[in-house]
């Protein structure tokens, strides 16, 4: 079970580096743009403050699978119980 969720972990940190990498290229080529067409500057700030955002998100994520990974089981007992009270509620009806 653990070398399926450290390959979970392996491919989300692999998304977060594109996203964050993502983020900086399309910037960078905006900028550059910007700057060709209209001789105006890049907002740079707001780029480091999705950047940053995007890196706090990344840390928060690993330690919550570290967490998860350590109590995987009552974790998944957990969310099927919470999930199964959820789908057996009783619809309202609305007129």
């Amino acid at each position: 079970m653990l070398s399926i969720l450290n390959g979970i972990q392996g491919l989300v940190n692999f998304l977060f580096l594109v996203a964050i990498f993502g983020t900086l290229a399309v910037s960078w080529l905006y900028a550059y743009r910007l700057k060709k067409q209209y001789n105006a500057d890049f907002p740079w700030g707001k780029t480091m403050s999705i950047v940053g955002i995007e890196v706090l998100l990344w840390i928060g994520f690993t330690v919550f699978w570290e967490i998860f990974e350590a109590f995987w089981l009552p974790i998944v007992v957990v969310a099927a119980v919470v999930i199964a009270i959820i789908l057996s509620r009783k619809k309202r009806k609305y007129v």
